[in-house]
């Protein structure tokens, strides 16, 4: 397949693993294709979410224009323009009538590092609101409040992935890693080829096999 440039270096937004990949442009039928990265935790290898994270690109449904609703209830294509200066003057209307933190700024876990950054630079610096969140706030709150328990920190490890190939037990307790994050199982091998992989499924899953 045809390709345009070098690609852009950047990470897989599905899950926390952030895996490497690159990310290059493509000239045969437009769309883009995706490419695995060395880095310490997916060393070059992808799930099929990250493989496949192009495609959305090329899918049928996919949304290239803004809907506006009309007074029949129906969502009709509109110009770019026209829906920008609509967005405009409804966040003016609201924060001239009740303060800046009127309006608010919510993104998602599958933001990619350099878009949660730019979010974030939009709310405080063009909306000048302090309210800003993610959906992580609540569907990882408990998670969070685990890891600040255990480990002192409310997100990720608290050691480097890679310190997991040199261990010679580790227990995995409710999780099943080959299904959500595939690439991590490849720092488990020591543990399962020493005898010391320990699994503890949930309810759900069945009793151990």
């Amino acid at each position: 397949m045809e390709q345009t440039g070098p690609g852009q270096q950047t990470h897989c937004p599905y899950c926390a693993l952030q895996c490497a990949m690159t990310v290059s442009a493509s000239t045969a039928g437009g769309g883009a294709t995706v490419a695995g990265r060395d880095f310490p935790t997916n060393r070059g290898g992808l799930c099929r979410k990250g493989w496949s994270a192009a495609d959305l690109l090329r899918h049928p449904d996919r949304l290239t224009a803004p809907l506006l609703r009309g007074s029949d209830g129906v969502l009709r294509e509109a110009p770019w323009d026209d829906v920008l200066q609509l967005i405009s003057n409804r966040v003016r209307t609201i924060q001239a009538a009740h303060g800046r933190d009127a309006v608010a700024v919510f993104g998602g876990g599958g933001l990619t590092n350099e878009k949660a950054y730019t979010l974030g630079k939009f709310a405080r610096l063009a909306l000048r609101t302090s309210r800003i969140d993610y959906n992580g706030r609540f569907c990882m709150s408990s998670a969070a409040a685990a890891g600040n328990r255990a480990f002192g920190v409310d997100r990720g490890l608290p050691f480097p992935l890679e310190d997991l190939d040199a261990a010679s037990v580790i227990l995995l307790l409710g999780s099943n890693a080959a299904d959500t994050m595939p690439p991590f199982v490849q720092h488990l091998r020591g543990a399962r080829g020493a005898g010391g992989l320990v699994v503890v499924p949930t309810v759900r899953d069945g009793p151990p096999r």
